[in-house]
């Protein structure tokens, strides 16, 4: 099998060391050859070939594909760079998953289906691996009452100033908060306000974080109107996980206007004001050589909230290897799925909804292989009047 990684940040060189590890041909592209080199360094494998690529020009990352003799891509892209990703390997002819999803991605459709290819949407932890925890849930159910999402990437110790360090990109962070998140409430997709439905949600090993709205339900709002199971659900929503104060600091910030987008007069230049704080901040907050945690709660309710399934995991930064619990649970989670496309184990054509795969018999071999990585999910069951544990309490 030969993939094909675009990206070479730390989700696509995690991606791309679980394809190596795996016994998979890679190639990795970028535009930038220093983040080439970064990759070559980490992975330290003869088999991995790197080349300088510029996902924007369409024509020339189509000429890639079609030359590479590739079986899959897999997108570790900035989202404004992913739907031209999208366009050039339907083009090709190569089936794809990619870390991220926006809905003009959609566009690609028809086009894939045509072209006979398959195209997995935001295929990394969220979304991604909670949609696939999603589809599990909602396979045992005969209707779908409610999903509940809760996902967070952390430092392991909160510091000042934000009790937060980034684990991707700063500016997607930015834009995350300041977005009205879709949400679900009696079968219609609604918008709430920014960082509304704050609550407190616990966990047992690593205790309580705030939850708070974000956009982040990707293709479920599309299952939400094709699969009959979905046909009188209450409510969906996915929420960001944080430690308590956080948000109370970011409503701050958007109150002082630091988050807006419209530049302004700075002495003799422009500027607009979340730039700055991106510039001024972006230092401070990076993850340095802290460690790192994800911890995730996915919550299914069916059948007249008869049946309640819930799974959570709680992840940690790999000391071994070196590898952020973020990167771990996005690239593995696409390294899994690409290799079951190339595979052929993974046989529907067109897009295929991460919540699909929860559904299907693909879900099985991928919590297993993300489990033979360290990532092990707990999944419970309980019904109105009883409790019990789905297998070993390990899904």
């Amino acid at each position: 099998m030969k993939v094909l990684v675009l990206g070479s940040g730390r989700m696509g060189t995690a991606t791309t060391k679980d394809l190596i590890d795996s016994g998979v041909d890679v190639t990795v592209g970028d535009s930038s050859r220093e983040n080439l080199n970064l990759c070559l360094d980490k992975v330290k494998n003869p088999r991995l070939e790197t080349c300088e690529v510029n996902v924007g020009d369409r024509d020339s990352l189509t000429k890639l594909l079609k030359s590479g003799d590739f079986d899959v891509a897999v997108n570790s892209l900035p989202h404004a760079l992913s739907v031209q990703a999208l366009k050039a390997e339907v083009e090709a002819g190569v089936s794809a998953a990619d870390l991220v999803f926006e809905p003009d991605q959609m566009t690609v459709r028809n086009k894939a289906k045509d072209k006979d290819v398959t195209i997995i949407l935001g295929c990394g932890v969220a979304p991604g691996l909670v949609n696939i925890l999603a589809g599990y849930g909602a396979s045992k159910v005969n209707s779908v009452d409610r999903i509940h999402i809760y996902c967070g990437g952390l430092p392991q110790e909160p510091t000042p100033p934000l009790y937060y360090k980034v684990v991707f990109r700063l500016e997607s962070v930015w834009a995350m908060y300041a977005r009205r998140p879709r949400i679900v409430v009696n079968n219609e997709i609604r918008e709430a306000d920014a960082l509304s439905g704050l609550e407190t949600v616990e966990f047992t090993r690593t205790g309580k974080f705030e939850g708070f709205y974000t956009d982040g339900l990707s293709t479920l709002l599309y299952t939400l109107k094709e699969n009959k199971k979905f046909r009188n659900i209450k409510e969906m929503f996915e929420k960001t996980l944080r430690y308590p104060g956080h948000i109370e600091k970011i409503k701050t910030l958007m109150e002082c206007g630091l988050l807006d987008t419209d530049p302004i007069q700075v002495n003799e230049g422009k500027i607009s004001p979340r730039e700055f704080l991106t510039v001024l901040l972006a230092p401070k907050l990076e993850l340095r050589d802290e460690r790192d945690m994800l911890v995730m709660r996915v919550e299914v309710l069916g059948d007249n909230e008869r049946n309640h399934y819930i799974f959570d995991l709680v992840d940690y930064y790999d000391k071994v290897g070196k590898v952020t619990s973020m990167a771990r649970t996005t690239g593995y989670t696409a390294s899994i799925v690409a290799q079951l496309i190339g595979m052929g184990k993974i046989e529907k054509k067109g897009i295929v909804y991460t919540e699909e795969l929860g559904m299907s018999d693909m879900c099985r071999p991928i919590l297993e292989q993300l489990s033979k990585r360290g990532i092990k999910i707990k999944g419970s069951h309980k019904e109105t009047f009883s409790s019990l544990l789905l297998t070993n309490s390990t899904v």
